[in-house]
């Protein structure tokens, strides 16, 4: 997967120059915690037409004016926060990546720099000059809803949980064999370890809400198996 496929792209920006008192109200609006900072460039092909586009300026969090204006009123004189300009508080966004990049490995910079969000970007030539053009956002919850998604949460089953005494891989695999057998689907396969290492549960997403033939089945195996509710969703 890579990150063109989870990136966010309906993006609400703003410029260098607007005041902060117009960033709060689209921070209030759409209950962001992150913007982009651009510019718009115009670019013309070889046929004559011609494009907008937004570059990558910079990003500007919720928490920034919340400081401004913490800052303002103590300070009681001198400019209210609400005119000054967004390229006074704005950070800048030397760490990018492209629509290709891995969204492992976007998940490792988002992880390891502490990051809310990665500007998605792609280098074009304007003026003369390589920039980089703003196409999208990635954020803490575009990962989180792709893990959802590969997870089958939005498509109708259930989940069932295949007990592994003492770190016992062979019920994950009988099951996993009735499963194949039986012509249940497996959405995903969870299996996380304990602090010493062993792993006691397997976690398994049906793609089905009648997994009654796979639990006689299981039960003949003599396979340790619990399970919850059916989980109804849509795509």
């Amino acid at each position: 997967m890579i990150v063109r496929d989870i990136m966010s792209t309906k993006l609400t920006t703003v410029e260098p120059g607007e005041t902060l008192a117009h960033a709060a109200n689209l921070f209030r609006q759409y209950g962001f915690h992150n913007l982009p900072v651009t510019r718009r460039v115009h670019r013309t092909d070889d046929s004559g037409t011609r494009t907008v586009l937004l570059t990558c300026e910079g990003l500007l969090y919720s928490q920034d004016i919340d400081l401004a204006a913490a800052v303002s009123q103590n300070e009681g004189n001198g400019q209210p926060w609400q005119e000054r300009l967004v390229v006074e508080l704005m950070h800048s966004a030397a760490v990018r990546v492209t629509p290709s990049a891995s969204v492992a490995a976007a998940a490792q910079i988002l992880v390891e720099r502490g990051l809310s969000c990665l500007p998605v970007v792609e280098y074009a030539p304007i003026e003369n000059e390589t920039r980089a053009i703003l196409v999208g956002l990635l954020t803490r919850s575009d990962f989180l809803l792709a893990l959802s998604r590969s997870m089958g949460a939005f498509e109708p089953g259930m989940q069932l949980d295949i007990v592994l005494p003492h770190g016992d891989m062979t019920p994950l695999a009988r099951a996993l064999l009735l499963a194949s057998e039986l012509r249940v689907h497996i959405r995903s396969v969870q299996a996380a370890p304990r602090s010493d290492g062993t792993v006691e549960l397997a976690t398994l997403r049906l793609g089905t809400i009648n997994p009654m033939p796979l639990l006689l089945r299981l039960k003949e195996e003599g396979i340790e198996y619990s399970f919850g509710s059916p989980f109804l969703g849509s795509k």
